[in-house]
């Protein structure tokens, strides 16, 4: 495993792969914002109450659970080290962006509790764009920056789909608390999702909320 001066004296290898990452919030809000507002003013997909909600909701608190789960255990792990060494314990022994992968579980659960076809649509075309350009971007800087070791960690784990075939963890672990409370600050923006769903869903059912839209 390279020294962490060593990986530091490794550049960028492009301003173009900066700027894919960089603007991944940007993307994401651009595409789900307005999915969000058609859903809100549309025809709902699932009668609330009926068994079918009561099933969908169940599958959202799964997925929501999952993913945000996911993104705690992946920062306890990952913390400042990520540009500095290879993680590859904990989930990160499971597949190599558990914290893109939980927060695809979370934008999933959204869709599920809007019960909206255009919501997950629109979540399908983001988690697309992320895995055609962010991921292979991010992929590129760190081979740059930490060479062999995540070359051959790159080869060993997949990507997304979680593996517990190599699953091996530390007794032990070193947290960074500043990474823990960036987490926690971004945490404050999602966990409302089953509350906005909920309500939503309710207000919905009534005659007198306006429907400017067939699709569901």
């Amino acid at each position: 495993m390279k020294s962490a001066a060593t990986a530091r004296s490794v550049p960028v290898r492009s301003i173009v792969d900066r700027r894919r990452f960089a603007w991944r919030g940007a993307v994401g809000i651009v595409l789900l914002t307005p999915a969000a507002l058609v859903t809100i003013l549309a025809n709902p997909l699932v009668r609330y109450g009926s068994w079918l909600a009561v099933a969908t909701d169940a599958l959202a608190w799964v997925a929501f659970v999952a993913g945000a789960g996911l993104r705690f255990w992946a920062t306890l792990y990952i913390g400042a080290r990520k540009r500095d060494e290879v993680v590859s314990e904990g989930p990160y022994s499971l597949c190599r962006h558990p914290l893109y992968l939980g927060s695809v579980l979370l934008v999933l659960s959204g869709a599920l509790f809007l019960k909206s076809l255009v919501f997950a649509a629109a979540m399908a075309v983001l988690a697309t764009m992320y895995f055609t350009w962010t991921v292979p971007a991010e992929e590129e800087y760190l081979m740059a920056r930490l060479g062999e070791p995540y070359r051959e960690y790159r080869r060993r784990v997949n990507r997304l789909w979680p593996s517990f075939r190599h699953f091996r963890t530390d007794s032990r672990i070193a947290v960074d608390i500043h990474s823990l409370y960036l987490e926690c600050a971004r945490a404050s923006r999602w966990i409302w999702l089953p509350v906005i769903g909920e309500i939503i869903g309710y207000l919905r059912a009534f005659p007198w909320w306006p429907r400017l839209f067939t699709v569901p």
